[in-house]
């Protein structure tokens, strides 16, 4: 038998040529060295059980460290840059690298900054970078919570770039997505399980978040609110191991002290709950106003890129330019900073400040993330809210001086309060902001004002920041489903006609020896046409049973009549939505024309349908998306 020829190459390659040799004389295997590797690495995954609830804690405390590493040397990156540009080295033996006779060339740093990330793009990770949190929310929804495995890299090198030259996005959700692609790039190596994909996704997330904010409560409810949508044991446990452990390796390298520093505030008077009110609703029309005002600069941008042929690479360019050329007058835009949070919330920023960066923050969003940038929305909201609460303040206070708070407190509130409007995510919001401050007497205000404002946006418009972009992709998600799966399924697919079902003149004596010999506990009822009249429940089984007077009774009588339905024409997601809101397991299902009963829909069989086809879904999308 030959030998197998020399591999030359790297270390794996190597390792991989030793193996070869060894076992390809053996008549025990007959494949290449690549095969044995891959079959060696899958056996002793198999022997290790990683998906066993213990050993998957471990994976969770490894995604979690790495997760707080790259978020050290994300911030750290991004201070280095920004410092480098708009602060001077001194090594250069100058304070500043731009004095006020060269000021004009400013905006030509956020427009190298665009340039190098459109480049990037272009001709390394080649597609147009997509929105960070939502398609965290569609990996989890439709793709069984794999995403790109490079995909970590590629973010952090793009945000980096983007942030440090003057971008106006923020740190905080691409960090996020960092760490969620990390998570989903260790899960897809050691061959987890769909949920288990979908947790380490979240404990990346949850990492992420925690150790840039310095939060880790924060960081494992926006990891389950915003994310994942499962408050289950088993997955909390593994996000809250990440996020602590992220939160420990940050704080070794950043320090232990809140993200903005926070004089003490507390409610003055009962009666100041009335202004936070109005407070939470003027922020909850502010996320409406910031959301289209955003995807109106992002969908200019696509459209021009479309119809122009325009390459992405200019496009990210001249956003950067006029990002600069905005931010040049009004610094506190700039994404790397945030000194004009630490100055609302301490009640010393000019109005001149907060009325531009309240107008112009969404702008500048838009033109240095909307034209294919990079960077999140946590902190442009954070921002536009610090200025609506210090605004809102300044007012209140100067009217009502002794029954409400300085300005900074309504900084402090209108910042959470406008970032949940936008994120549709209070709970996550408020813990978030006591983490970040320190201050737990504030606490009430804020929970007050951001459900106010998560209200208000939801009533004024639909669409979340990030549901916004999902329903573009035709992705629907709520209810804890991934509804753009479902809402293409017939319940005529679902439906079973095997089911019990009595004339409303069935003696209820019949009903009763019905239900001691079958396993069914929802009966059907319709007329002597077929028409479809009610339900009997196991509830009403067991009231009869109990009284012991049923005697002349009969199905019309005990029938309830106000039960939840779905037509021949429906879809599955109408059905699933149904039995997640009521108590029924069992939909009738009627004739759109005639209202007459055609079958039944049953909960676990329609879910264990929804499943198989989401996973089926989810399979052909890795495929086409490798």
């Amino acid at each position: 038998m030959k030998d197998s020829p020399k591999i030359k190459g790297s270390w794996d390659r190597n390792v991989r040529a030793f193996f070869y040799i060894l076992f390809r004389r053996s008549r025990y295997f007959k494949g290449t060295s690549q095969r044995f590797f891959k079959l060696t690495l899958e056996n002793i995954l198999v022997q290790l059980n990683l998906n066993q609830d213990l050993p998957f804690l471990f994976v969770a405390v490894f995604v979690g460290v790495t997760t707080g590493y790259v978020a050290v040397v994300f911030h750290d990156a991004i201070k280095l840059l920004s410092h480098f540009f708009f602060g001077g080295l001194e090594v250069f033996g100058t304070s500043i690298l731009f004095d006020d006779y060269w000021g004009f060339l400013i905006p030509l740093v956020p427009a190298t900054g665009g340039l190098l990330v459109g480049l990037y793009n272009v001709y390394v990770v080649r597609t147009r970078p997509g929105h960070g949190l939502a398609s965290i929310i569609k990996a989890v929804a439709q793709n069984d919570g794999n995403m790109p495995r490079k995909l970590w890299i590629h973010r952090t090198i793009t945000s980096v770039l983007s942030i440090g030259t003057g971008g106006g996005g923020g740190r905080e959700a691409p960090i996020a997505q960092v760490g969620a692609a990390l998570g989903s790039s260790v899960a897809q190596m050691l061959k987890f399980s769909p949920d288990r994909k979908r947790t380490l996704l979240g404990c990346g997330a949850a990492a992420g978040l925690a150790a840039v904010f310095n939060a880790p409560i924060g960081g494992v409810m926006f990891a389950i609110e915003v994310i994942l949508g499962d408050f289950s044991v088993r997955t909390f446990s593994p996000i809250v191991v990440a996020a602590v452990v992220g939160t420990v390796v940050s704080r070794s390298y950043l320090g232990n002290s809140p993200t903005f520093q926070v004089p003490d505030y507390s409610l003055v008077s009962n009666t100041e709950l009335v202004f936070y009110f109005v407070l939470g609703v003027l922020a909850g029309l502010s996320a409406v106003m910031f959301i289209k005002i955003y995807y109106r600069i992002e969908e200019t941008f696509l459209k021009i890129e479309k119809r122009r042929r325009v390459p992405l690479w200019a496009m990210t360019a001249a956003g950067g330019l006029l990002t600069g050329l905005v931010c040049m007058w009004i610094p506190g835009l700039y994404g790397y900073s945030y000194e004009v949070i630490d100055n609302a919330v301490r009640g010393t920023e000019t109005w001149f400040n907060m009325i531009g960066v309240y107008i112009l923050k969404p702008v500048v969003a838009g033109l240095s993330v909307g034209s294919g940038g990079s960077g999140g929305m946590f902190a442009p909201a954070m921002k536009m809210g610090a200025m609506l609460g210090g605004m809102f303040g300044n007012l209140v206070h100067a009217v009502f001086p002794d029954i409400t708070a300085s300005s900074g407190a309504y900084a402090l509130v209108g910042m959470g309060a406008l970032t949940a409007g936008i994120m549709r995510a209070p709970l996550t919001v408020i813990l978030i902001l006591f983490e970040v401050t320190g201050e737990y007497e504030i606490v009430l205000p804020i929970m007050f004002a951001a459900v106010t404002a998560a209200l208000i946006a939801r009533l004024a418009y639909s669409y979340s920041m990030e549901t916004y972009v999902l329903e573009k992709d035709n992705v629907r998600v709520g209810y804890g489903i991934a509804l753009s799966v479902a809402e293409n399924i017939s319940v005529l697919d679902v439906m079973k006609t095997n089911y019990v079902k009595f004339r409303d003149t069935t003696r209820a004596e019949k009903i009763i020896d019905v239900f001691h010999n079958t396993p069914e506990s929802n009966f059907l009822v319709t007329n002597e046409n077929n028409d479809f009249v009610g339900v009997i429940s196991l509830d009403e089984m067991s009231l009869l049973l109990k009284e012991g007077a049923f005697s002349g009774l009969i199905a019309e009588d005990i029938v309830k009549k106000d039960v939840p339905v779905v037509y021949d024409v429906s879809k599955l997601d109408e059905a699933l939505k149904l039995f997640e809101l009521t108590d029924y397991d069992v939909l009738p299902v009627l004739s759109r024309r005639s209202d007459k009963l055609l079958g039944v829909v049953r909960q676990e069989q329609a879910f264990s349908y929804y499943r198989k086809q989401l996973n089926l879904y989810g399979s052909d999308l890795g495929e086409s998306n490798p």
